[in-house]
């Protein structure tokens, strides 16, 4: 495709990046493209699923979230129809044949684990936000997806900058055995502007911010009085304020924490109003729709907020009902929000950008303590700043604690130092059984041989090797220029230094009381005195010792990074890095009757194999008979507690409140970690919402359940949509053999999908 002339899509005349990757996917290749957040990245994947479909080719589109997903679908059900889209998220399934199916990227990969004839048809892969590649969670999903996808299928990897994104090509490429070509775009269409804000400097950068801060610092060192409590109150209104009054509205908020989220939507709301009354009836008008369509008239939480979204104000975060979600983003869309809170889930693909973006603090909780936010997710996030056709520039604000503040944990503004995507391959034992069910073993070896961290290994290897060969190269040709008398008292310099030492003896031993000391003093300068008096001193001028030395200092120099360099060499593993980790999980599969010694599946390994999450944990619930035990409430109960990540404040309830005797589950727990060796880490059961799931199986109103917990209603959604997820992993896994049980657990998942917790798409 030619880039020199105006191509418009969707209303947008698109840029050059955006033709020069159309063209290399119209010829036949992959792409991957690595760009800045908001440049119109995902418009390549709308174009190619607008020809494919033309062309009556089937396109799957992966997306690293559901909320994504589910955007995805409705965008493209709107534009193709219906009948030509569908979604898989593991608890939805609509349409799966269809000509663009929108899935999570876990579902793209059980799927080539299983069901390859999903893929008839099939000629491209989008992976959207393909740098989760790094993620340390769910990275692996990404890298066995493109490691199993046939190779005749093409891939559109669409992801934020990153400075090794030829590198990942490279891999795949390598890996898929076709050219993998890279569309890299650096600079924004709207260009940011990077500031910091304490209500003592203003609107500032932060070079500035630390010199205020210096100053601080001495005048406390100083017994000065300190500054007033009140000047250096730190507070999220002062720097909304000071963006409204630059006239940097829409903002968008970020705060790495749900409730503060709230809190601070509260606040702002009692102290601004954004919206005129024309503005406000438009927002009554959608808070009715969305009562309406969802049934919401008796819910407190929507009419609480109203008051809120009046004034022009919103937040957003996981822990939202479905439904309040869609209301936010609708007013969001509108322009009918002028400042939203939101955690960084709404930074990931939702494509809402405003003309200021700010954050809390340039620290991040990351579930085990705070951390700076790395350059990555910085951009990741600011990139929502600066509306194409509207701004000239988008600007970013960090709120700067100075009672916290330390220089070093803001991040860079510099896109050139982001991070590089590194490998987080590892090995589930849902894997290891796949890969045995479906290969052979010499080809297990090469499969996992092929992941990313096998492929930086073998760079850095090469990398280390060629540096490693430079540097004996120079360090053998300066020792040879290096003075034969170096280090010997025929050395001027080392002459010299062995006379201060004699002096400093001479002296100190005139102080010494003891005998002993006295004697070895007195050896000490004999032998200093005969060695310094048989050996001539050689003739160096003062300009041959300096270049002497500056000869020496760069050769030690070298040798110590020749040490460092071997070592690092030595200890790289690059072949055959995985393998132990699969004999270890294949010995334990063994000991436990998944797999037989040639590594057969056996009944339970076959069941596992179809299970993706917690899958020992639920094929020895199955295979010790209790899901036929249950009813289908206790199933149901049981289920939202597998594989169920507690929020802090969340304690385990009192083991007679739960609808299930929890004795036989703990059995199980102990069994896999103490006996057979599991990583506790791998197994979870946490029973927190099981009494509300068992109440919301057996028909009760979910606003009713709310009188039960505090938990978010967003949170208890997601949890009862997970528990539909896993009783349909384990549904599918027993369908053949169980029929019975099968039908038993499609009457669980129809009690929990059910009015709000149903996905509406």
């Amino acid at each position: 495709m030619q880039t020199g002339t105006d191509i418009k899509f969707r209303n947008y005349v698109l840029d050059d990046f955006q033709k020069e990757a159309i063209g290399h996917l119209l010829a036949g290749h992959s792409v991957l493209v690595s760009a800045p957040t908001g440049v119109g990245k995902t418009l390549i994947a709308d174009y190619l699923i607008a020809q494919a479909i033309a062309e009556g080719r089937r396109v799957i589109y992966t997306a690293p979230i559901k909320a994504l997903s589910n955007q995805k679908y409705k965008e493209f059900k709107e534009w193709y129809g219906a009948e030509k889209v569908g979604i898989i998220t593991g608890d939805i399934v609509i349409n799966s044949e269809a000509d663009v199916t929108i899935m999570t990227t876990e579902i793209f990969r059980n799927m080539l684990q299983q069901e390859k004839e999903e893929l008839n048809g099939l000629s491209h892969v989008v992976f959207d936000e393909i740098h989760y590649l790094s993620d340390e969670s769910r990275g692996t999903v990404w890298e066995e997806s493109i490691i199993f996808m046939p190779p005749e299928i093409r891939l559109l990897g669409l992801s934020a900058t990153i400075p090794n994104a030829q590198e990942l090509a490279a891999w795949i490429g390598e890996i898929k055995g076709h050219e993998v070509k890279v569309v890299q775009k650096t600079d924004r269409i709207v260009p940011l502007e990077h500031r910091v804000f304490h209500p003592l400097t203003g609107i500032t950068n932060l070079n500035k911010l630390h010199r205020v801060w210096s100053r601080q610092q001495r005048s406390e060192n100083e017994a000065r009085p300190p500054v007033e409590r009140r000047q250096r109150f730190l507070s999220h209104l002062d720097l909304v304020r000071a963006v409204q009054q630059r006239d940097g509205l829409p903002c968008l908020y970020f705060v790495f924490s749900r409730m503060q989220c709230e809190l601070k939507a509260v606040e702002l709301s009692e102290k601004a109003n954004f919206l005129g009354e024309d503005e406000q009836d438009r927002v009554d008008a959608v808070i009715a729709e969305i009562i309406t369509k969802y049934a919401l008239e008796n819910w407190p939480t929507i009419h609480r907020l109203k008051h809120i979204f009046r004034r022009g104000i919103a937040f957003h975060h996981a822990g939202l009902l479905p439904a309040l979600k869609e209301l936010v983003e609708i007013l969001f869309g509108m322009n009918l929000v002028k400042v939203m809170y939101a955690t960084e889930t709404f930074a990931v693909g939702i494509n809402y950008p405003v003309r200021s973006v700010c954050f809390d603090a340039p620290t991040k909780w990351d579930g085990v303590s705070f951390r700076p936010l790395t350059t990555l997710e910085y951009f990741q996030m600011a990139g929502r700043a600066g509306r194409r056709g509207i701004d000239e520039r988008g600007f970013v604000f960090i709120l700067a604690d100075l009672d916290r503040y330390r220089k070093e944990e803001f991040p860079s503004t510099d896109p050139q130092q982001i991070e590089e995507l590194t490998s987080r391959f590892n090995l589930s034992y849902n894997s290891v059984l796949n890969l045995f069910k479906n290969h052979e073993r010499p080809q297990i070896s090469v499969i996992l041989n092929q992941n990313f961290a096998t492929f930086q290994a073998r760079n850095t290897q090469a990398q280390l090797e060629n540096r490693l060969l430079k540097v004996r190269l120079e360090s053998g040709k300066l020792r040879e220029k290096i003075c034969s008398d170096w280090g010997s008292l025929a050395c001027p310099q080392a002459r010299t230094l062995a006379k201060k030492r004699l002096r400093k003896l001479e002296r100190k031993i005139k102080y010494i009381k003891g005998r002993a000391g006295k004697a070895a003093a007195a050896r000490e300068i004999a032998n200093l005195k005969t060695a310094l008096s048989s050996v001539a001193a050689r003739k160096c001028s003062a300009e041959e010792q300096k270049n002497c030395t500056q000869r020496v200092e760069f050769y030690e120099n070298l040798h110590h990074e020749q040490l460092g360099l071997e070592e690092r060499a030595s200890s790289l593993r690059v072949a055959d890095r995985f393998e132990e980790e699969l004999a270890a999980k294949a010995g334990i599969l063994t000991e436990m009757d998944y797999m037989a010694e040639g590594g057969v599946l056996l009944p339970r390994g076959e069941f596992a194999a179809r299970v993706y999450a917690q899958e020992l944990l639920l094929t020895e619930m199955y295979f010790a008979g209790y899901f036929h035990d249950w009813d289908e409430d206790q199933i149901n109960a049981v289920m939202v507690a597998v594989d169920y990540e507690p929020r802090k404040t969340e304690r385990l309830p009192r083991p007679s409140s739960l609808p299930f005797d929890p004795k036989p589950i703990k059995k199980i727990v102990r069994e896999l970690v103490y006996r057979y060796g599991v990583d506790e880490r791998e197994i979870r059961f946490f029973p927190s919402l099981s009494p509300l799931a068992y109440r919301w199986s057996q028909g009760c109103d979910f606003f009713e359940l709310l009188n039960y917990t505090e938990l978010q209603e967003g949170d208890m959604v997601s949890a009862f949509r997970r528990a539909i997820d896993l009783i349909r992993q384990v549904r599918t896994a027993c369908l053949e053999e169980d029929p019975i049980l099968a039908s038993k657990l499609k009457n669980c998942m129809n009690k929990m999908d059910r009015d709000l917790v149903e996905i509406n798409l």
